[in-house]
């Protein structure tokens, strides 16, 4: 990594700045050039009310807009018109018409109208586009260039801290000391007024602090998303390479570093401020804390210099809700540290995982196998392991046991075992999200059709639910029975005995007449105790308490993720049950260039990680950047719904990990990994010998099966026909097991570990 050289940069709002953006240390405030705290009892001299109602109530400016039809609008003094300047306010929701109404700060306004820029902050701010940086044009239309979510919804009468800083085309927007944009789109206007604005709401503004900015801020090329370095590798899915070897150079094939800071805050005597500013925006910084007197000073830096594209390590749950609370955008990963594992210690773990905020495990190598990553993906955990072994033949270990990090301290050793692989290679089929059972052979969302898609060998199964007339949950994907049964109305004004006496089967084929639509504890109770984890979207808004009560009485948290595309219910869900896994639906348009996907792969994982669920989008929404830099960062979602073979088979090539289908038995009969009885051959030169291989077709049984399978080898060493290897030179060589099939209309190809030949 070329060396930066840290060039201070005086920011007018009292911080200091290095070139890559952070705020490393505190010096004296400028001098403000408008400050106002509303202690007269009428607006002061120059303020000027242009629309609605504005008025100055106990010490503070209130602006009440009845609707977004009419806003209230109020601009400061003229004598304020530079455009670089940080505006600095405090806001206070009294009410609003609903949670999408806003309040504003505008600036750069011209002349006494439009147009002008603003940041808009929505009540309902944790929304996707509950902050936005946006222009009212010259044609007095808005142009929305950037939203972003902020960490919760504004409560009413409680004051939120807004900050500004614009320079030239930058612009950087807070909330309570949070970066929530970071765009260089200001671009139309260079100067004006500043003002407020509300929109179907009453709202309060006071402490209006404004100074002038006069150095740049650092361009988005240093501080933008970015996707770290990545070996070399034929491999489909490759996990993810995370030194535990700290270095102030950007590392090949690494893409995040383990920092563990003492108390003072040095890494081997290195401060780690110095490794954060080396890293940016090339090396993802992973920060292990253990002592809570640590993490808080981790957590004042990180708030400091505004980064939020950071992962927390630690054995302790609550120092990762510690550091959560000041750096709400920090990604979690919890360490198992005990020398054993047993299916209650599984259950235990995953159960802390997501009651802290985190979405990755962090395991010792020796603890882990291809069965045990596949129940943490299943439910909605990553798994980073550690490699601990020397060999090339421990990289190969952890590749096979699916993990989506290795933490190394020898990365050559893994880079080296990378490129080994042959061309197109899968190490372990994908899980695979049975929807609504499995509509393309049985009717949805019935007994029937999740009993076939658990037989067909589905990894989850996908349901909705919603809410009877009587407060019964009830299984029903639309709002109406009308669809999918033989009756009509609404699913809210219908009893569960009125809907359970509905034929849900005979639209399909006679051969389901009579099929019911089941209650949502009749489907649990199905698959309680069966390999098998349900995958549940709140079909309603306000349902998550009752669904929750039902799956605790049932005692079948362990096997239950939820899902929904209403915010509020994934929100409450987490309030109500935070150790089970909650996902937020939503689709959303592909941007055209690659910064812009990245831009947008981190706006939304940060925001997934600020209330605690999985980015759980429709395919059409996935990028290669977006599924890689997921990847990068310890999450695991399930996108939907698949029922393209080649779309299908386009985003398992990017890596997906969680497809949710129609078509569960497009993957039934692939293997779901390949096995050899040796891992480790010693030949003379001229000997042969001849390697076969087993596979296991399904995750619910230990039964393996023939399979036809040829060698590879990279190397030049060995001569290979069929399952034969001949020894041609000493040395030592790796020799694969691979089986070619088909499917999703492709041809894929899935190998064993390597094993070792040793030539003598």
């Amino acid at each position: 990594m070329k060396k930066k050289k840290i060039v201070p940069l005086f920011l007018a709002s009292g911080f200091l700045l290095s070139a890559n953006g952070g705020a490393p240390v505190h010096t004296l405030a400028a001098e403000p050039v408008l400050q106002e705290s509303f202690d007269t009892s009428s607006l002061p001299a120059g303020w000027e009310v242009i629309q609605g109602q504005a008025s100055v109530q106990n010490g503070a400016l209130v602006l009440s807009s009845p609707s977004s039809s009419k806003p209230a609008r109020v601009l400061a003094p003229s004598s304020v018109s530079g455009g670089d300047y940080v505006i600095e306010a405090d806001m206070t929701f009294f009410s609003t018409v609903e949670d999408t109404r806003w309040a504003s700060i505008m600036y750069r306004v011209q002349g006494k109208d439009y147009p002008y820029y603003q940041m808009a902050v929505r009540r309902g701010a944790q929304a996707l586009n509950g902050v936005e940086f946006a222009l009212r044009n010259a044609n007095n239309q808005w142009s929305v260039l950037n939203k972003a979510p902020y960490s919760e919804a504004f409560a009413y009468n409680k004051t939120y801290k807004l900050k500004i800083i614009s320079k030239g085309n930058r612009v950087q927007q807070f909330i309570n000391g949070q970066l929530v944009i970071d765009t260089d789109a200001a671009t139309a206007l260079q100067n004006g007024r500043i003002g407020f604005q509300a929109s179907g709401a009453t709202v309060q503004f006071d402490h209006i602090r404004i100074t002038e900015q006069t150095e740049e801020l650092p361009s988005l090329a240093e501080s933008g998303a970015f996707l770290g370095d990545q070996p070399e590798t034929n491999l489909l899915n490759a996990p993810t390479v995370i030194s535990s070897m700290p270095q102030l150079q950007q590392m090949e094939g690494v893409s995040s570093m383990l920092l563990q800071p003492e108390a003072d805050l040095k890494v081997k005597d290195i401060p780690l401020r110095t490794y954060l500013e080396e890293m940016a925006g090339e090396t993802i910084p992973v920060i292990r804390l253990e002592e809570a007197e640590t993490a808080e000073k981790t957590a004042k830096l990180l708030q400091e210099l505004s980064i939020q594209d950071i992962h927390i390590l630690s054995s302790q749950p609550d120092v990762l809700k510690a550091v959560r609370e000041t750096v709400p955008s920090a990604r979690g990963a919890l360490l198992y540290n005990r020398s054993s594992l047993n299916n209650h210690d599984v259950n235990r773990f995953i159960q802390s995982i997501h009651a802290s905020g985190a979405k990755t495990a962090v395991l010792p190598q020796k603890l882990l196998s291809a069965d045990l990553v596949h129940e943490f993906h299943r439910r909605a955990v990553a798994v980073w392991g550690e490699m601990e072994g020397a060999s090339e033949l421990d990289a190969h270990a952890l590749i096979h046991a699916g993990v989506d990090g290795m933490i190394a301290g020898d990365t050559m050793l893994v880079t080296a075992a990378f490129s080994r692989y042959p061309e197109n290679t899968l190490v372990q089929r994908p899980i695979v999200a049975a929807h609504r059972g499995i509509p393309s052979l049985a009717p949805e969302n019935t007994m029937a059709g999740y009993r076939m898609a658990y037989e067909l060998g589905a990894d989850l199964i996908e349901t909705d639910v919603q809410k009877t007339k009587d407060g019964e949950i009830v299984i029903m994907h639309d709002y109406t029975v009308d669809r999918t049964t033989n009756g009509t109305g609404n699913v809210k004004d219908l009893t569960l005995k009125e809907i359970q006496s509905l034929d849900a089967g005979s639209y399909f084929s006679s051969q389901f007449t009579g099929e019911r639509v089941p209650a949502f504890r009749e489907f649990l109770q199905e698959f309680k105790g069966k390999n098998v984890i349900l995958l549940v979207e709140l079909k309603a808004d306000g349902i998550a308490e009752d669904t929750i009560r039902i799956i605790n009485e049932e005692g079948m948290a362990d096997q239950v993720v939820l899902q929904s595309f209403h915010l509020n219910s994934v929100t409450q869900s987490v309030a109500s049950a935070p150790h089970i896994p909650s996902g937020y639906l939503y689709s959303s348009s592909v941007p055209g260039g690659e910064a812009a996907r990245l831009n947008d792969a981190r706006s939304m994982l940060q925001y997934a990680s600020r209330i605690n669920v999985t980015l759980n989008a429709s395919y059409s929404s996935l990028s290669p950047e977006f599924t890689s830099y997921l990847r990068q960062r310890g999450m695991i979602s399930f996108h939907w719904t698949f029922r393209n073979e080649a779309d299908f088979g386009s985003q398992l090539q990017n890596g997906m990990i969680g497809p949710i289908t129609d078509y569960t038995q497009w993957l039934t009969d692939a293997p779901i990994r390949i096995e050899t009885p040796i891992q480790k051959r010693h030949l003379r030169v001229g000997q042969t010998t001849e390697i076969q291989a087993k596979a296991f077709l399904n995750y619910r049984t230990e039964k393996k099966e023939n399979i036809e399978t040829t060698l590879f080898s990279p190397h030049d060493g060995l001569t290979i026909r069929g399952n034969t290897i001949q020894a041609v030179k000493t040395g030592t060589f790796y020799v694969f097991a691979q089986h070619t099939f088909n499917m999703l209309g492709q041809e894929w190809r899935i190998v064993s570990q390597p094993i070792e030949v040793v030539v003598k």
